[in-house]
């Protein structure tokens, strides 16, 4: 299985959790839990950045996209939406999906736990946001295999 990641090329190949989720919790975790947010898709990767971007044109130069494999020995669960509480996709962050989360990893179950996407609710099997606990010990198994550079095409958002 891929995983794709876009942020900083520095960070692509670190996996300890420890960047802005980590100091200022996330959807799936409280602040201090180290999780890390992968997507099931290149598509879905991009989506969830736009949230944060105005335009294309706003992201760093820095950032790329990392494209990484899971064995597939690896279990990966998943949370269907039909069992999420109904403000699961609000922003600011719900309380409620940062608990299923840090409880999540706090069972140790799994290194991934398969959730929907805000961006892209509609769920088929296998797509959304895979969160990674980092302190499973499944960790080392996930392999950084390609950085791409360019992220979105220069005519997204310019109404050409």
């Amino acid at each position: 299985m891929y995983l794709y990641r876009v942020g900083p090329k520095t960070f692509l190949e670190t996996f300890d959790g420890l960047d802005g989720s980590y100091q200022y919790g996330g959807r799936w975790n409280e602040i201090g839990s180290p999780m890390i947010y992968f997507a099931s898709s290149p598509a879905i990767a991009l989506l969830e950045m736009a949230n944060y971007l105005h335009t294309p044109r706003h992201v760093p130069p820095s950032y790329r996209m990392g494209v990484y494999e899971l064995p597939d020995a690896v279990t990966v669960e998943t949370l269907p939406v039909n069992s999420l509480p109904e403000d699961w996709d609000d922003f600011p962050y719900p309380a409620s999906t940062q608990a299923i989360g840090s409880k999540w990893m706090a069972s140790m179950s799994a290194l991934c736990l398969l959730v929907p996407s805000c961006t892209v609710p509609i769920v088929k099997a296998g797509e959304g946001v895979i969160v990674v606990n980092t302190r499973h010990l499944d960790i080392s198994s996930i392999t950084l295999v390609d950085v791409t550079e360019k992220l979105y095409s220069k005519r997204l958002f310019s109404g050409k």
